[in-house]
């Protein structure tokens, strides 16, 4: 269970900050705004979310669900998320993967826009989204942009190398302020789904990089290696271990293909806030949007913003540090550290 806050005078606290984010989502008069909800949303969030859409003059509702994936098969909820303008998703479960459900991707093609929040709220006023972690995001996709292939090496024994000829190029900043864009609040990420079987080579995940879904931090590194789009082994300690059982628990194959592959580009991200905060749900955008990061994914992709194809139920994020990154030639990080323009630190 996570923490939440046991008066509900806390979600008063928090309109005003939900009120500056409402408005760079472009909530206004005329714009409806549905809070989607699960037993264990924190309710001082979902206070806060419709103090900010009134005091906006948008109109609010909530609706509310168990705690696991049943509601994607509802044509109620669907239809009721494709009427409104902004979904904001508070589904508290590490188990639900619901960008990637059908009923998300519908809405989306409907031109909802839509927003995931999870971190504790202090996350949420650290990593409050500012022009430069756009500007950064727009930055990378035109990088991304200039060729197909993306090579990854690190002085651990990665080299990795795939293709997503024709996917499309994401960049993630805070807010959602688009017609049919997700985005999470806080994130400052870049990222695209290879081709199914494009993805080549050896992944070493070093001690220090962090396995997100299991919430700890590798301590031996770990090998694995990648053919044509798929994990085909993985080796190494406990971690590869435990790593092994957790990726055979969809009994599915679907599990070990890669989902996604990107930057971090937030320089206020803490990577050691995952140990810190994990259990109540923070760290994990710290760790995914820290500043020169290579973050990679495996699982699910079946996603509007990603293009991918596959539906497995299964989603793991490994954030990584000290990666280098090319795009076609031109090299983008130099173990974990930008070179090209458009990153430069203060």
């Amino acid at each position: 269970m996570r923490r939440v806050p046991t008066t509900p005078a806390a979600g008063a606290e928090l309109v005003p900050m939900f009120k500056d984010h409402m408005e760079l989502c472009g909530v206004g008069p005329g714009q409806t705004v549905m809070a989607f909800t699960n037993t264990q949303s924190n309710p001082a969030y979902i206070t806060a979310l419709m103090g900010a859409v009134k005091v906006l003059g948008g109109d609010f509702f909530q609706i509310m669900v168990p705690a696991d994936d049943s509601w994607m098969e509802s044509r109620t909820i669907v239809e009721a998320w494709k009427g409104c303008d902004l979904v904001v998703g508070f589904l508290a479960s590490m188990g639900s993967h619901w960008i990637y459900s059908d009923a998300h991707n519908e809405a989306l093609e409907s031109g909802v826009r839509s927003l995931m929040i999870e971190e504790p709220e202090d996350h949420l006023r650290r990593l409050f989204p500012i022009p430069v972690i756009r500007e950064r995001g727009e930055a990378s996709v035109r990088y991304m942009a200039t060729s197909d292939t993306m090579r990854v090496q690190s002085e651990a024994g990665t080299d990795l190398t795939v293709r997503y000829t024709g996917r499309p190029l994401g960049a993630q900043y805070g807010y959602t302020d688009e017609p049919g864009r997700w985005d999470h609040w806080p994130s400052g990420q870049c990222g695209v789904a290879p081709l199914e079987d494009s993805a080549e080579g050896t992944l070493v995940v070093d001690a220090g990089d962090a396995l997100l879904p299991m919430g700890k931090y590798v301590e031996q590194p770990i090998r694995i290696e990648i053919r044509e789009g798929s994990i085909v082994s993985i080796d190494g300690g406990a971690d590869s271990r435990l790593l092994k059982d957790f990726f055979e628990l969809p009994k599915d194959k679907r599990a070990y293909g890669l989902s996604h592959i990107g930057w971090g580009y937030e320089h206020r991200a803490n990577w050691n806030a995952l140990g810190l905060r994990f259990w109540e749900g923070g760290g994990v955008m710290d760790t995914e949007s820290y500043y020169g990061n290579m973050l990679i994914a495996f699982g699910a992709n079946f996603f509007r913003k990603l293009g991918g194809e596959n539906r497995v139920n299964f989603h793991f994020d490994i954030p990584t540090r000290n990666h280098s990154i090319w795009i076609g030639d031109t090299q983008i990080i130099d173990r974990g550290s930008f070179v090209v323009p458009g990153f430069e630190l203060e």
